[in-house]
């Protein structure tokens, strides 16, 4: 008898929710392939564990009953073919486009998704009588993202362990602010930025009580906070970088493990809050709406 077919997820070289997001996508496709999906991070990932395991399970919690040991088969058949059972732990350094297209019509037990595909192309392929059809992008990245992203025991608790000591009694307004090397990809993003004072003034007044956490990969920005808004103010103790310098994930740490804890505790613990107001462009800022059912008119997301 035949067995499952398999969609192998692998790392991108991307920031942790880029990777992410790449993630959730190709489980869509999985959704809709029938595929089983496994993923591996290996050496190619920004986050790649200090002895060769798979990175992703630094942090989760695997989204199958596989592992890549197991599609390592020489009677397996790979797609695309650049692969096979004695390269797939290497480094994920292509750089070619497989599209949802060419998956579906494959054959092969294994397919692997090595390449990033617009979520919104594979929305359009959710046939009817599907139970995610119908649903938009934050909709379904959140039920998926129920279904498959379970956090590690440690990383659960270190969420709730600076929850418990630092926001339980209050209303919070999560807000993320980027820097350093988004400026490249969002050429208004200083604009951008100064729009912040003015819209999270309006959930203060609003909201009597209510105070911040924020969330930012710059030294500059979190120092301005922190004299403009004092004690109302609370941040996670994470490595951040000058306005003008390359990305948090860009940089070396001594663990890369504790690179993927900061942006977990961050993201988690603002989807935690009860306000949000992020970059619109960030993957980081999209991933707070949807790691939750906000209520309406509590996001609000700046392009």
């Amino acid at each position: 008898m035949k067995g499952p077919d398999f969609l192998l997820i692998r790392e991108i070289g991307a920031g942790l929710w880029n990777e992410m997001h790449h993630i959730l996508a190709q489980l869509l496709a999985a959704e809709i392939l029938n595929r089983v999906p496994v993923i591996y991070w290996g050496k190619g990932s920004l986050y790649a564990a200090n002895d060769g395991s798979n990175a992703f399970e630094q942090f989760f919690m695997p989204v199958s009953d596989f592992s890549i040991q197991d599609l390592a088969k020489q009677e397996y058949s790979f797609f695309p073919g650049r692969w096979n059972s004695d390269n797939i732990l290497m480094p994920n350094r292509d750089n070619g486009k497989t599209a949802i297209e060419d998956l579906a019509v494959s054959s092969a037990d294994v397919c692997v998704a090595d390449s990033f595909i617009e979520p919104e192309s594979l929305i359009l392929k959710i046939p009817e009588g599907h139970r995610f059809y119908g649903l938009n992008r934050r909709e379904l990245f959140n039920r998926l993202i129920s279904k498959y992203i379970r956090l590690k025991e440690d990383a659960e608790r270190a969420i709730y362990d600076f929850y418990n000591r630092n926001m339980s009694s209050s209303l919070f307004l999560a807000v993320h602010i980027r820097s350093s090397d988004k400026a490249n990809e969002v050429r208004h993003l200083h604009e951008l930025n100064e729009r912040y004072p003015a819209e999270i003034e309006k959930v203060l007044a609003s909201n009597p009580g209510i105070r911040i956490f924020l969330m930012t990969d710059c030294i500059d920005i979190l120092e301005e906070y922190k004299k403009r808004y004092g004690d109302l103010l609370i941040h996670t103790d994470c490595r951040r970088v000058p306005g003008n310098g390359p990305g948090v994930h860009f940089h070396d740490f001594h663990d890369n493990r504790q690179k993927g804890l900061e942006i977990i505790l961050d993201t988690w613990l603002a989807a935690k809050c009860d306000y949000f107001i992020g970059n619109g462009h960030s993957n980081v800022s999209l991933a707070v709406t949807e790691l939750k059912n906000w209520e309406k008119n509590r996001i609000t997301l700046l392009y």
